[in-house]
């Protein structure tokens, strides 16, 4: 029994986030422009009984014609209908959309008894005949089919683009064919597009056409490459403005390939190579398609515009970026470093005031003074410059108590800590200005207060009960990072070094033979010998046999994926949070409390506060003794009776 005819009912749909559509309407268009092209009756029937189902089904469900409600449709009838008739249908919902789009359906997607290879204009079957004889010898009979289909059905939409060569094909219509509507499904198209850029490279390996406008059907790259006609008025400004490139596009490309290989000599694998050649090439393909050379800062405006088309690995991108940067400088890339992306507010100051900055940060360098102090310094006086600057201030001569107060109001730090520590630095620098002239107001340190008050706190130790855990996750955990963290923090607990001075530790500071640790610690600068215990050479001795990556850098504790350096931040923290998680909740709780552990056991063990002392490379007395107040034993010796303090008992409560 036959579905009945859909011209009985009359409907006008409109899809939801679509356009308008008058459904029947359109309907009727293709069932004339089927009789007006002589299409068989049955055919025709097909149609009908196609459309009616459709229609039906959007009936049931309140819904109006879209891609949604058409994939639906589709899973719907497989369960009804032969596998072959569905195929059909579907191609004839797509011929229904391209009526109402175009107004007519192309003489390719109409006749679906011939093949698409058969509609192919003589030039065009040629060049694919060429391209299909050399895959012959590398794939198999069905995967041939499959090429000639999809490549086939490419090179028609090129052919109505005026393409009708291999040699006319050119970016334009590269880029007009991705944005094609195809009125297939999205994994069709991006066969079509894929197999037509591989003819396409083809023929470029053999000069007839440049190989980089295959890159453009890449439906991954296409979307980073960028146009210049949407970046931002600022930045097509400079762009304008750039003309001293450091190499030509073509140059730039041909350094792709000697860069990846650098990455991959630094020990990167995997996602970070691919995003690298990936990032590169569509870089090459926007300087190449606008007619630019490299240049930094073109790279880095390009970013600056496609990011938003990235999502989250913008920062994977951004480093892969940097890192090309540093290799066409330098040559090499610099894995360890630290890069700064946004503008440095210090080179923003006036030269009066980077003077000045530059002297005193020179000082303290003299002074042998650590760059995490050196950084906290040019922060916290790059804050007070930048105070007079914002004032209309023009050089130091200018300041008064008046200044230094208004100052000190408008400070911004939300602790307390925060706030003394920035004060102690700018009364340095103001004593530093003093002394060397930069102002004829003498004493106005003394006009901003800093400083805390003195204060005790209970020293936060590990638990017997923690320590017995710390040694059952050594004897039941394997794993490469696993055994890097038992060995970090047994080192931590059984020689209180720091986590700097762990992370610090080379092959050369340990002699296996005399079981001793030798190292300069960072902070004191005290070289220290230390007996390396049993059990922390052992763990280390299996992490480098069996966690630790083939490298070549000197230090033993690195990193587990590429680059494999150094290891840096808050690793030994970390390595604690994963053995003990409960740490993560106590204030303060991070990686130091192995240190404090370890002293408080020798101080329990009766060790005398010069040997805890010598231990911890500690200079100053009063650094150990806060760690008494846990030798219970020891406490409990200095109590006073009531009696030699001179308390009598008399009076108390019955």
């Amino acid at each position: 029994m036959r579905i009945k005819n859909i011209c009985n009912n009359e409907i006008t749909i409109k899809p939801k986030g679509c356009d308008f559509m008058n459904y029947n309407e359109t309907v009727d268009k293709v069932m004339v422009l089927l009789k007006e092209k002589g299409v068989c009756f049955s055919s025709q029937q097909s149609h009908r009984d196609c459309y009616e189902s459709l229609r039906l089904f959007m009936e049931q469900r309140n819904e109006g014609y879209s891609d949604a409600i058409r994939e639906s449709w589709l899973a719907y009838i497989k369960n009804e209908l032969h596998r072959q008739r569905c195929a059909v249908w579907l191609q004839y919902a797509y011929q229904l959309e391209e009526m109402d789009s175009t107004g007519i359906i192309s003489d390719r997607r109409l006749y679906l008894n011939r093949s698409n290879y058969d509609k192919l204009p003589t030039l065009w079957r040629k060049d694919l005949d060429v391209y299909l004889d050399d895959c012959s010898s590398r794939y198999t009979v069905r995967t041939l089919q499959l090429i000639r289909i999809y490549c086939s059905e490419g090179l028609l939409f090129l052919d109505d683009m005026g393409v009708h060569d291999i040699t006319d094909v050119i970016y334009d219509a590269a880029i007009k064919l991705i944005g094609t509507k195809m009125y297939c499904c999205d994994d069709t198209k991006a066969m079509i597009l894929n197999n037509t850029a591989r003819m396409i490279r083809f023929y470029g390996e053999k000069g007839l056409c440049p190989m980089n406008y295959s890159f453009v059907f890449n439906c991954q790259i296409y979307p980073h490459i960028g146009e210049v006609s949407g970046f931002s008025d600022q930045n097509r400004m400079v762009l304008d403005k750039i003309t001293d490139v450091t190499m030509s596009a073509d140059e730039f490309y041909k350094s792709v390939t000697p860069f990846i290989e650098l990455l991959e000599s630094h020990g990167y694998v995997g996602t970070t190579l691919k995003l690298a050649r990936h990032a590169l090439t569509a870089l090459y393909l926007f300087l190449d398609m606008h007619f630019f050379g490299f240049h930094q800062d073109i790279m880095w405006i390009w970013f600056a515009e496609i990011s938003r088309t990235i999502g989250h690995s913008w920062l994977h991108w951004r480093r892969v970026l940097k890192f090309y940067e540093d290799y066409t400088l330098s040559g090499d890339i610099h894995p360890d470093g630290k890069y700064r992306y946004n503008p440095v507010v210090f080179d923003e100051l006036p030269s009066w005031c980077k003077e000045a900055i530059s002297g005193l940060l020179d000082q303290k360098r003299r002074e042998f003074r650590d760059a995490g102090t050196i950084k906290s310094y040019r922060c916290s006086c790059t804050r007070f410059c930048r105070f007079l600057v914002d004032h209309g201030f023009e050089s130091f001569n200018q300041l008064s108590p008046t200044v230094i107060k208004e100052f000190s109001s408008h400070d911004e730090h939300t602790t307390f800590h925060g706030r003394a520590g920035c004060f102690v630095i700018v009364r340095a620098f103001l004593r530093y200005l003093d002394e060397k002239g930069y102002t004829d107001n003498h004493g106005l340190d003394a006009c901003l207060m800093s400083g805390t008050a003195p204060q005790d706190k209970i020293i936060d130790v590990l638990s017997d009960e923690q320590l017995q855990r710390i040694h059952a996750f050594r004897t039941e955990h394997n794993e490469p990072i696993e055994l890097r963290d038992i060995a970090i923090v047994l080192l931590g607990l059984r020689t209180g070094l720091r986590a700097c001075d762990i992370l610090a530790l080379r092959f050369q500071d340990i002699d296996w033979k005399n079981r001793h640790i030798s190292i300069v610690m960072k902070k004191t600068k005290m070289q220290i010998t230390l007996p390396m215990p049993v059990g922390a050479g052992n763990a280390i001795y299996s992490y480098i046999t069996s966690g630790r990556p083939k490298a070549s850098t000197e230090y033993i504790f690195v990193r587990s994926k590429a680059p494999y350096g150094k290891l840096t931040g808050k690793v030994c923290t970390k390595a604690l949070y994963r053995i003990l998680p409960e740490r993560k909740d106590v204030k303060s709780g991070g990686f130091h409390v192995t240190r404090r552990t370890f002293a408080t056991n020798l101080l329990r063990n009766h060790a005398g506060i010069d040997d805890v002392m010598d231990t911890l490379g500690h200079r100053d007395p009063t650094s150990v003794m806060k760690y008494l107040l846990l030798d219970v034993e020891r406490s409990r010796k200095c109590g006073l009776s009531l009696d030699s303090a001179g308390i009598l008992m008399e009076g108390g409560l019955a």
